[in-house]
């Protein structure tokens, strides 16, 4: 029986195995469609790279929840602290132009997973800049839930992966 800690070394391997040879669109449908629940390794793994896309980059930053995280001034006081430096570094590098290709649309005002106005009763201690509240007008728009996918994978990644879990159980 494999321990946890192997499994899920082994299963971040397999996305990032894929994630490294992706398109920029498959990129934006894994920050979409992937579980970020117990995914936040590959998630920074895409933020890391430059040539991640400024829609997808923004796209990451409002589902992890960037509206949640304004009543918070630092990591110590978040709730998950990983996540909170994580939203702090897309903002950093967002502004320095770290991201520096715009192809892929995403505005955070009309996205699905994770808006501006997620929590209005939440106080704001730290505003989201106002960059980041911005629309990312590229002219590619992406398809979130392309066939034969699951969780923002391809399926043969998927199977890898569920196969994994099973042997892990038994």
């Amino acid at each position: 029986m494999n321990s946890e800690n192997d499994i899920e070394a082994r299963i971040r391997a397999l996305v990032q195995a894929y994630l490294a040879d992706a398109s920029p669109a498959a990129w934006h449908v894994f920050a979409a469609r992937s579980n970020y629940g117990d995914n936040l390794p590959s998630l920074q793994w895409l933020v890391d790279q430059p040539t991640l896309d400024r829609g997808t980059a923004l796209l990451i930053y409002w589902y992890l929840g960037a509206a949640w995280h304004v009543q918070f001034t630092s990591a110590e006081q978040a709730l998950s602290p990983d996540t909170f430096t994580l939203l702090r570094l897309i903002e950093e590098r967002y502004a320095a132009g770290f991201y520096r290709n715009g192809n892929i649309w995403f505005d955070p005002h009309t996205s699905e997973g994770g808006r501006p106005d997620d929590y209005p009763n939440v106080p704001v201690v730290r505003p989201v800049p106002a960059l980041m509240l911005e629309p990312v007008n590229g002219s590619e728009l992406v398809d979130l839930d392309p066939d034969g996918f699951d969780d923002g994978l391809p399926m043969d990644v998927a199977v890898a992966i569920y196969a994994l879990l099973e042997d892990g159980e038994g």
